[in-house]
């Protein structure tokens, strides 16, 4: 997650025709890695959900809760959560950036496992509060962190754009990139707790928590007007201000389908906005794993950076396979699966100290991105390749 934005300051280039858009030099990763990214997770979408028509399944059906799992455990959303520690084995400068980080991201993580040790009794003590708990904290934290991250990502690409020349980014945009995390949380979380999921009468909404009465289906209307006005004047000022980056036209695009998509059909839309932050976390933590030029002898070989973050990885899947197995793939997020485990006390322990580690990535992550602080910016640029 990259709350702030890089910044860089270099000459702008000459005025370039508005609407026009550049690809040469600009893509993040590669071409072809930056179009996996955006493609993959709204393919796999498209195709559950054909698959989910073909069977004549319920929005919610085996078919979706199957997606969902795939997009939490295999595409990443659920277990990139260990990446971030990985990052602190293998580049201590990472965690080392701020004299005083160190000590707030172990004290920080450790509290934050300590609320997984609440919820572990919480969940004996009362099941029901347990799922309300979760269901507000992992979704309203963990919608908070995938936006922040997109933001960062656009951050990141207006920054390979300073570095190829293109103009500096309109005032606008640059107001709109502030908005973006307030907004569409906003929208999202009015969405998902407070809409009727459909227009049938008495349905609930997607997160039920015994809430009260629902705002009508109709409210989307709104939601919608401020989605696409948002949106619309955001690729509106991309697009009139010279030449644009083609990687990052394309990139907010994606965000806009996603998060578009998770307004109209929570069900799906839980699958390719997840799905998109797993595999952004995946190429990140790739490429910050890979040691640097004027690095000391590295524990991690760049042919061994992924070996080693499928290898960190594997517990969090192996305890996503026992819960499939188990349970079922669930309708929710990996963090709310709470089939009712009681007599698996074991299981039930592993699966709240993994809620922990969720919740110390989250804490971790909002620390060791604070690019707004020079020292941060410095270390965390050279890692992702924008500095020596």
């Amino acid at each position: 997650m990259m709350p702030s934005s890089p910044t860089a300051t270099l000459t702008p280039p000459s005025a370039a025709p508005a609407g026009s858009l550049s690809f040469r030099g600009l893509w993040l990763f590669s071409p072809r890695l930056d179009g996996l990214l955006l493609v993959v997770p709204l393919a796999f979408t498209v195709l559950a959900w054909m698959v989910s028509t073909l069977l004549a399944q319920p929005v919610s059906g085996s078919a979706n809760r199957l997606a969902i799992w795939t997009a939490q455990y295999l595409l990443g959303n659920g277990t990139h959560v260990v990446l971030t520690f990985l990052l602190f084995a293998v580049h201590r400068d990472v965690l080392t950036a701020e004299p005083r980080q160190p000590r707030h991201v172990l004290l920080g993580s450790l509290g934050m496992l300590g609320v997984g040790a609440l919820l572990f009794a919480l969940y004996y003590a009362d099941s029901t509060g347990y799922a309300y708990v979760v269901g507000v904290l992992f979704n309203v934290f963990g919608l908070h962190h995938i936006l922040s991250q997109c933001k960062g990502f656009w951050a990141l690409h207006t920054l390979r754009g300073f570095q190829a020349g293109l103009s500096a980014p309109a005032p606008l945009e640059r107001r709109l990139q502030l908005w973006f995390v307030p907004v569409m949380l906003t929208l999202v979380l009015v969405r998902l707790f407070f809409v009727a999921e459909s227009p049938r009468p008495g349905d609930t909404p997607y997160l039920d928590l015994e809430q009260g009465t629902p705002l009508p289906h109709g409210a989307m209307a709104v939601l919608l007007t401020v989605w696409l006005g948002y949106f619309g004047l955001l690729f509106r000022t991309l697009l009139r201000s010279g030449t644009a980056s083609g990687p990052k036209v394309l990139y907010l695009l994606t965000v806009a389908v996603a998060t578009g998509l998770t307004l109209v059909a929570p069900a799906w839309g839980n699958v390719m906005l997840p799905g998109l932050h797993g595999l952004e976390y995946y190429l990140l933590s790739a490429r910050m794993l890979e040691p640097r030029e004027g690095d000391p002898p590295s524990r991690v070989s760049r042919a061994w950076v992924w070996p080693v973050m499928v290898v960190s990885m594997l517990p969090l899947l192996a305890l996503g396979v026992v819960h499939l197995v188990i349970s079922g793939p669930s309708h929710g997020t990996v963090s709310a699966a709470g089939a009712d485990l009681r007599s698996h006390v074991v299981l039930r322990g592993l699966t709240t100290l993994s809620l922990g580690v969720v919740l110390a990535h989250y804490f971790s992550d909002a620390l060791i991105y604070r690019f707004r602080l020079p020292s941060i910016r410095r270390v965390m640029l050279r890692r992702l390749g924008f500095s020596s």
